[in-house]
């Protein structure tokens, strides 16, 4: 069995400023508007990158929307069909998050809300090739006899 972990919450709100702002005086955690065309979407920052959880707060597109935790899944296929196999019910299906990944929204056979992300996988960084040393104009190059 592979052993996954959650890697993103998410928190619909009403009023996402007045919640925002209740999270940042009982946590410290910090908010900030997300860039992202046609969607109110703020990102969460609760502690230092790379040693916390991060998370995301939206407008409620239902009254009966609620917080999910999102699941670091390798293949999210593969994820999705295990899920479903085990008795989880599809609520939204497989989107492409344009640049970042692939996210799934589900319920546990008893409705608990819960999100499979498949991170799009990070281009290496371009390697900077090293041009071939030319000898100096004017100067020959020694040669050993």
């Amino acid at each position: 069995m592979v052993v996954r972990t959650v890697v993103h919450f998410e928190i619909p709100a009403n009023d996402p400023g007045n919640l925002s702002n209740f999270y940042s005086q009982v946590f410290g955690w910090k908010f900030e508007k997300a860039q992202m065309p046609g969607l109110d979407y703020w990102l969460i920052s609760t502690g230092p990158r790379g040693r916390s959880v991060g998370g995301g707060m939206y407008m409620k597109d239902k009254p009966d929307d609620r917080p999910r935790n999102f699941i670091g899944v390798e293949n999210i296929d593969a994820a999705i069909q295990e899920f479903r196999g085990a008795g989880g019910m599809e609520v939204m299906g497989k989107q492409e998050v344009p640049g970042q990944g692939w996210s799934f929204i589900g319920a546990d056979p008893e409705g608990n809300m819960i999100a499979l992300w498949q991170q799009t996988p990070q281009r290496p960084a371009q390697r900077a090739t090293r041009k071939p040393r030319r000898a100096a104009k004017g100067k020959k190059s020694k040669s050993r006899r």
